[in-house]
């Protein structure tokens, strides 16, 4: 049994607190698989959404950490359209959006299939004079990554190497992940020595791909892993 659980602050001071248990039977994705942690974030944020429409009916009087929750909360759902509309009312009101809302914003596109979206709001924040950090690098990658522009992917890693925005683990997983489906193994080797060069301890999620390009098993079967980062599949079946 699952329990959501999302916590925010008014702009008063006071804390909302949203709690959902689902029901059974649970509820599925298209495919199938079964999606209680996104139901349950849907379910609560939509609850948490209601309290501050209710309490705080007026946009101009929420704060940017109720927004940027809201936002990624709706995101990490499914919810784009309200994610969207939340960061529109945002942009209107006093506050302005950070880089944790572009984050947010960014990880919601990509992550369900608006990657040119996703880029242009990256390039937007950019204009706006908000520096991405390695979060927003890394999400943007794996957007590309999942779509097979592993082109674009690459560049972007170049990119925030030129900035000075120093790529941790994750963002290394992610590429060399991207690099190994697509059979760039030459890179994927390059990459993995730029790795250790940064010092870097590679983990269970590394040596997994690491095996893959040692054995040349393109094809095999994937076990998956979550990436703490966006909550995506880092290496996905196939």
């Amino acid at each position: 049994m699952y329990t959501a659980k999302i916590t925010s602050t008014s702009p008063t001071g006071r804390s909302l607190v949203a709690e959902v248990t689902p029901p059974r039977p649970l509820p599925s994705d298209p495919r199938g698989y079964l999606l209680p942690r996104r139901y349950l974030i849907c379910k609560a944020t939509q609850i948490l959404l209601s309290h501050y429409n209710n309490r705080i009916p007026n946009p101009s009087r929420r704060n940017l950490f109720t927004y940027n929750i809201l936002i990624s909360s709706f995101g990490r759902s499914g919810e784009v359209d309200i994610a969207v509309k939340l960061f529109e009312e945002l942009e209107s009101s006093n506050c302005k959006p950070d880089v944790v809302t572009y984050n947010s914003l960014i990880n919601c596109l990509g992550k369900n299939g608006d990657v040119d979206e996703a880029h242009m709001r990256f390039r937007e924040m950019q204009e706006k004079g908000l520096n991405p950090d390695v979060v927003t690098y890394s999400t943007l990658i794996e957007c590309f990554g999942k779509t097979d522009k592993v082109d674009m992917a690459c560049k972007l890693f170049d990119e925030m190497l030129a900035v000075g925005c120093y790529p941790n683990l994750v963002t290394y997983n992610i590429l060399l992940d991207c690099l190994e489906r697509c059979g760039r193994t030459a890179e994927a080797v390059d990459l993995y020595a730029k790795l250790k060069q940064q010092g870097l301890t590679p983990d269970s999620i590394t040596y997994a791909v690491l095996e893959r390009l040692q054995s040349g098993g393109h094809n095999k079967l994937r076990f998956r892993r979550q990436n703490p980062i966006t909550g995506w599949v880092v290496s996905p079946l196939r």
